[in-house]
């Protein structure tokens, strides 16, 4: 059986209630101060709290529009006004084969450009374009106009001469060719006028060429010049002769060392040691006094000489 619902008692069957009645319901139910003032304490610190987390938020945010601004207002100044823009550029001198002016006057397309958008490939593309023997290009700025630009160029290893057909026996002294050089990474260079550098680099001459080298153009390959200087410094160490030329055909990729005045054929497709080893049996048996002109390397079951 359900019961009525709650509803309040009629008024005239309400009775009094006393003060003391009053005072003792208050003792017994009231909240101590103490309990109202950390309910007061903690609703103040949250308050606090909350306040401070939306003044940091508002701050960063705000921090953050400004910085960006800033970031843009900058690169605007330094791209579209003459303040950013390359006034001047200073090449270090590394090499006595590097023309400072030359080197200037190929940089030239630089002044007026952004100092900030001026990079190291860029600046290396335009110098590859008349020194192809480029090793390497470092960049530093200085701001806000400087420009400072130190080029390392490849190293020499040797003297060249380019002989044409039929000069191969061209007597090292006195042929009036105009020496170049081949860089360490097969590189063939022409050193401006005045250049006085590599006179005790080795000499190689260059022959059996289809095309006439062109100053820039890679003429013989790092691997061709490693092993020719290894067969050099295995022929002065262990058998204890002296090169006295070089000569090296590009097509054919072989080269021949003459040693008292008997030239030795080398090529670059069998392994060098097994030709020193032919070389050396063929000490043993025949002598190198028996031979007059040559003695070639390069067959891998025989030796032949003349």
């Amino acid at each position: 059986m359900s019961l009525r619902p709650a509803s309040r008692i009629p008024r005239r069957f309400n009775r009094p209630v006393s003060r003391s009645t009053q005072r003792l319901v208050a003792r017994r139910h009231a909240v101590p101060l103490r309990s109202r003032l950390v309910v007061r304490w903690r609703r103040w610190a949250h308050a606090t709290r909350r306040g401070i987390s939306n003044w940091r938020k508002a701050i960063i945010q705000w921090s953050a529009i400004t910085l960006v601004l800033l970031v843009l207002l900058a690169g605007g100044i330094v791209a579209f006004s003459p303040i950013g823009q390359v006034e001047e550029i200073r090449v270090s001198r590394t090499d006595l084969r590097l023309d400072i002016e030359e080197i200037q006057q190929l940089l030239a397309p630089l002044f007026g450009h952004s100092l900030v958008t001026v990079s190291s490939r860029e600046i290396r593309l335009l110098l590859e374009q008349r020194i192809p023997d480029i090793r390497s290009v470092t960049v530093n700025k200085r701001y806000p106009s400087q420009l400072f630009v130190r080029v390392e160029l490849s190293p020499l290893v040797a003297r060249s001469r380019v002989l044409a057909p039929g000069e191969e026996n061209l007597p090292i002294q006195g042929s009036g060719t105009t020496l170049t050089f081949i860089t360490d990474r097969g590189t063939f260079v022409v050193t401006p006028p005045g250049f006085t550098g590599g006179n005790s680099l080795p000499l190689i001459d260059l022959v059996d060429w289809g095309i006439r080298p062109e100053p820039g153009s890679p003429i013989l390959s790092q691997d061709f010049l490693a092993r020719m200087q290894q067969a050099v410094d295995t022929l002065q160490t262990q058998f204890g002769q002296s090169v006295k030329r070089r000569v090296a055909f590009i097509r054919a990729q072989e080269f021949h060392l003459v040693v008292d005045k008997v030239s030795l054929w080398f090529d670059v497709r069998s392994p060098l040691e097994e030709q020193l080893l032919r070389y050396r049996m063929f000490l043993r048996s025949v002598g190198l006094s028996e031979v007059k002109e040559y003695i070639d390397l390069r067959l891998a079951d025989r030796v032949i000489y003349r």
